[in-house]
């Protein structure tokens, strides 16, 4: 914008947005996403502040997104996510996925209509399924890691921040920006060693600690699922803002890598980045019901 003319500073007006989208935006987005609920929605309301009537200063720094480091950056937006059919379905039986856990992932847009399709499609798988028991072995069992960490004593374990900030220090010793295998062997170690051993010596004082916990739990598995990925990938890419050391740059449309994990095992496989076939068929061949009830209400 800038590079055509435009001067700073930009105003988001969004008094002339219907009331729905304009609460979406000031009281959700605003209130409720990143650092911004206290700084900005808390202290503008505060101050007067009605997005009906006022517009709201954009000081022009961009997305920071685009400001992240090289060795952040590959992990944003395009790397990877679940593997996914056309009704959004995973390989887990009864497992949808939408937004930002689907691969090339573009935030709220894409978030609300993938979240739409995949609510359409597990409301119609949910409504053909057969009510199942569950297995009281498996809650009991999961309960018990759960909250296991409440138990745990401060003075001999960890809380969720120093476990956090040590995956991240092994990510960005061994998982950089350029990719080194002998490197990315290291970090999957001490990943391991911190899954097997430091885990179970982390300690929660109340109910928000652990969840902030058992979200640094997540951290680490998904970290182990990064190196894996980079240590099966050999070539670079530079559409997936992938280096690979001493490797030559991927030619043609490139693969996507596939991974999973079964009985302990770690199963990869390649697929064709387009392997979803033509946009327009498929739509239509999964959506027909969709389509049909779409058209009889115009």
């Amino acid at each position: 914008m800038i590079a055509r003319g435009y001067k700073l500073p930009f105003y988001a007006d969004l008094s002339g947005l219907p009331e729905s989208e304009r609460r979406v935006i000031w009281g959700m987005m605003v209130g409720e996403e990143g650092k911004t609920k206290i700084p900005v929605y808390k202290n503008y309301t505060e101050a007067g502040f009605d997005p009906e009537k006022h517009v709201l200063q954009c000081y022009g720094t961009g997305w920071t997104s685009a400001q992240f480091l090289p060795d952040e950056r590959q992990l944003f937006g395009l790397p990877g996510g679940f593997l996914n059919d056309w009704d959004l379905s995973t390989n887990l039986e009864g497992l949808f996925v939408a937004g930002d856990s689907l691969y090339a992932s573009n935030c709220y847009g894409h978030a609300a209509a993938t979240g739409h399709y995949a609510g359409r499609h597990a409301a119609d798988y949910s409504l053909e399924s057969k009510k199942m028991e569950p297995d009281k072995k498996q809650i009991l069992a999961e309960k018990e890691r759960v909250y296991s960490p409440v138990h745990n004593k401060p003075s001999t374990s960890i809380g969720w921040k120093e476990l956090n900030m040590g995956i991240s220090k092994i990510m960005k010793n061994y998982c950089g920006e350029v990719k080194h295998d002998e490197l990315l062997q290291i970090g999957l170690e001490q990943l391991a060693d911190y899954e097997k051993r430091i885990m179970y010596e982390t300690y929660a004082h109340n109910p928000h600690e652990l969840i902030r916990l058992l979200e640094v739990f997540d951290i680490l598995t998904v970290s182990e699922i990064i190196i894996h990925s980079c240590l099966r990938r050999k070539v670079s890419s530079k559409p997936l803002s992938f280096m690979k050391y001493n490797s030559p740059e991927e030619s043609g449309t490139g693969k996507l890598i596939t991974i999973r994990q079964k009985d302990n095992i770690i199963i990869t496989r390649e697929l064709n980045v387009d392997f979803f076939g033509d946009l327009c068929e498929n739509y239509e061949r999964y959506n027909q019901k969709y389509i049909r009830e779409k058209e009889s209400t115009r």
